[in-house]
C-alpha cells in the first residue's frame, strides 16, 4: 500500500511538472510573439521567478511551502472573484497563474498529499468559475457555447489538475487505510538491565 501512494505522488509530480512547464512555455511563447521585445522578457521573468522559488520552497520546506501556497491559492480566489466582476487590466491571465500554483503543489503532495490535492482543486475551481462565469454573462446563440469554453485557455487547464488532484487524494487515501501510515517508525529502546542488588561494579 506504500509502494501505491509513493507511485501515485511521484506519477503526479511527474504529470503536472509537464502539463505546468510546457503550459507556461507555451503561454510565454504567445509573449513573445506579442507584445513582444523588453515587455515579454518581463512578463518571463513575472512568471519563472515566482514559479521557481515557490517550488525550490516546497523542496526544501515542504511544510513551510504547503502554508505559504495556502495563502497564495486564498489570494489567487480573492483575485478570481474580483477579475470575474470587474475586467482589471493587464492582470495576470487565470490559466497562467493557474499552473505557476500547480507546479509547486506537486512537489507538497510528495510529503502531504491531501493538502496538496484539496488545494490543486480549488486551484482548478477558479478556472472553472471563470467559465461559468462567461457562460452566463453570454448566453443564448451569439454567446460561445460550454465546449468552446471549455476548450479555451481558462476550461483546458480545468480537467487535468481535477484529474491530479485526485491522484493525490487517492493516494492520502491509501495513506489512511494502512495502520500506522504517516508516522514515523523508530525503533524501540533496549530494555534496561537492572543489576542485582548489592552488586557493584
Amino acid at each position: 500500500m506504500r509502494t501505491l501512494s509513493l507511485v501515485l505522488r511521484r506519477a503526479t509530480l511527474v504529470l503536472t511538472t509537464i502539463f505546468a512547464v510546457g503550459g507556461l512555455l507555451f503561454a510565454l511563447g504567445y509573449a513573445f510573439d506579442d507584445p513582444g521585445g523588453w515587455a515579454a522578457v518581463l512578463m518571463a521573468l513575472g512568471v519563472v521567478v515566482p514559479t521557481a522559488a515557490l517550488t525550490l520552497l516546497a523542496v526544501f520546506r515542504r511544510r513551510l511551502a504547503g502554508r505559504v501556497l495556502a495563502v497564495a491559492v486564498a489570494l489567487f480566489a480573492a483575485w478570481g472573484v474580483v477579475n470575474f466582476v470587474v475586467d482589471l487590466v493587464e492582470a495576470p491571465d487565470v490559466p497562467v497563474l493557474t499552473l505557476m500554483l500547480a507546479l509547486p503543489l506537486a512537489v507538497v503532495g510528495l510529503t502531504y498529499p491531501l493538502r496538496a490535492g484539496g488545494l490543486l482543486l480549488a486551484v482548478a475551481a477558479v478556472p472553472f468559475l471563470s467559465v461559468l462565469v462567461r457562460l452566463l454573462r453570454e448566453p443564448g446563440a451569439e454567446g460561445p457555447g460550454l465546449g468552446a469554453l471549455l476548450g479555451g485557455s481558462s476550461g483546458a487547464v480545468v480537467a487535468p489538475l481535477v484529474g491530479l488532484a485526485a491522484l493525490l487524494l487517492l493516494a492520502a487515501a491509501v495513506d489512511r487505510r494502512e495502520p500506522g501510515a504517516g508516522t514515523r517508525r523508530t525503533q524501540p529502546d533496549p530494555p534496561r538491565t537492572v543489576p542485582p542488588r548489592g552488586w557493584s561494579g
